[in-house]
């Protein structure tokens, strides 16, 4: 994901784009059952994603409470949760490992999930326009300096745990 953008539209623009192809990607693997793919896919996407999912959860999520209800936020914040388990699972099996079919299945069914959940971010861009063009760049500000702090997926959240 690039560094900057012009906006915060088309930065989130340019961030869903490459979380939904990656996603899509990945569970392309797991109906494949090629496992060594689906690691090679998550792994992409704990080092390229955690900067978005970083400004969503701290900077975004929280100034569209008011906008899209508690519940509604509560609810991507899970759907990030199930995302992140399917990226850690992936990432920390050896290469050449096998996955059981159930596991294959629930980590299948959570990818699809994620690829809804970027999908449905679209709605999010008519909240976004509600929000004061003060509001859009202070997020804009955030989602860039996420993206030069660079955080791997799994780093981010364990950072956050632990506050």
């Amino acid at each position: 994901m690039a560094e900057e953008n012009a906006d915060l539209f088309s930065a989130f623009a340019e961030d869903h784009a490459f979380l939904g192809k990656s996603f899509h990607e990945l569970s392309q693997a797991l109906r494949a059952r090629d496992p060594d793919a689906a690691r090679r896919r998550a792994a992409r996407l704990d080092r390229e994603a955690g900067a978005h999912i970083a400004f969503e959860e701290v900077n975004f999520y929280p100034t569209l409470a008011s906008l899209l209800g508690e519940a509604e936020v509560q609810g991507m914040y899970q759907e990030h949760r199930a995302g992140l388990d399917v990226v850690q699972r992936l990432c920390e099996l050896a290469p050449g490992s096998k996955l059981s079919e159930e596991l294959r299945t629930r980590l299948l069914r959570d990818s699809e999930a994620m690829e809804t959940h970027i999908a449905e971010c679209g709605d999010l861009f008519e909240a976004m326009g509600r929000l004061t063009p003060s509001e859009q760049e202070n997020l804009h500000t955030a989602l860039v300096q996420w993206r030069l702090k660079r955080p791997s997926w799994r780093r981010y959240v364990a950072a956050a745990e632990r506050r």
